[in-house]
């Protein structure tokens, strides 16, 4: 009897392992408004729509929907998409659009891609700026083993001649091995997290000279429950400390 009471319990967990179902990303959650993609709509029609169309499929810029907009933002955090807008839209053209008005347009372009409205607005210097990734529906934001990443943490000493990255937050997957200067000041307002990384080439980063420092990392990741490292290909201190 105790044995059939225990392989009934361990189908059980079984299938309630199998059935269960990892949580959805932050960004199908809801991190803008309704309202604020209407009003970020209405300022695209204004302003964006000569150089990416009233249907967001490009004409002398970049498609902002579709395969054109996940190949170029899709597993990034919309920090990064919101800093490219801040900082270099609209080009050219003398016209004047205060931060609010284009953290609205970030909103509808992530409306028009699919991505649903929530109950608060998107704000300027909010967590989900620079915690929620771009992800289509059902995508995980898995880090595997010997994937290229970007994370950030801080800078200490650690046995003998090594180096680590202390407090660091979970890293992320990343196509670029150096950051942009747009990414680079995300990553001066990215929290910090739990982790510990050994860090694997820091020599040539003049590691000495950041000690206590917030740094925003990247290089090819490796996690163990014993052994977590990550092989440098940037290594960059973001302007904060870590006291």
């Amino acid at each position: 009897m105790r044995r059939l009471a225990g392989g009934i319990l361990a189908v059980v967990l079984l299938f309630g392992a199998a059935g269960a179902q990892a949580p959805e990303s932050r960004i199908w959650q809801g991190i803008f408004t309704a309202d604020q993609a209407a009003r970020g709509k209405d300022t695209y029609t204004t302003v964006c729509l000569r150089c990416h169309a009233a249907d967001l499929s490009g004409v002398t810029g970049p498609a902002l929907t579709g395969d054109r907009f996940f190949s170029s933002w899709g597993g990034e955090p919309v920090d990064r998409l919101w800093l490219k807008i801040r900082d270099q839209m609209p080009p050219n053209f003398g016209t004047i659009i205060d931060l609010k008005a284009k953290l609205d347009v970030v909103a509808y372009i992530l409306q028009s891609n699919g991505f649903p409205a929530g109950p608060s607005e998107l704000i300027v210097g909010a967590d989900d700026l620079t915690n929620a990734q771009i992800l289509k529906k059902g995508q995980q934001a898995a880090v595997q083993n010997f994937s290229l990443v970007q994370t950030v943490g801080c800078l200490a000493k650690g046995d003998g001649n090594t180096w680590k990255l202390a407090r660091t937050a979970e890293p992320l997957s990343t196509r670029e091995d150096t950051p942009s200067v747009q990414a680079l000041q995300s990553a001066a307002t990215r929290p910090l997290g739990a982790r510990t990384f050994v860090l694997q080439s820091a020599v040539p980063f003049s590691p000495d000279a950041h000690v206590g420092e917030k740094m925003e990392a990247r290089g090819l990741v490796y996690i163990d429950p014993v052994d977590s490292r990550i092989t440098l290909t940037s290594l960059k201190p973001t302007g904060a400390n870590c006291q």
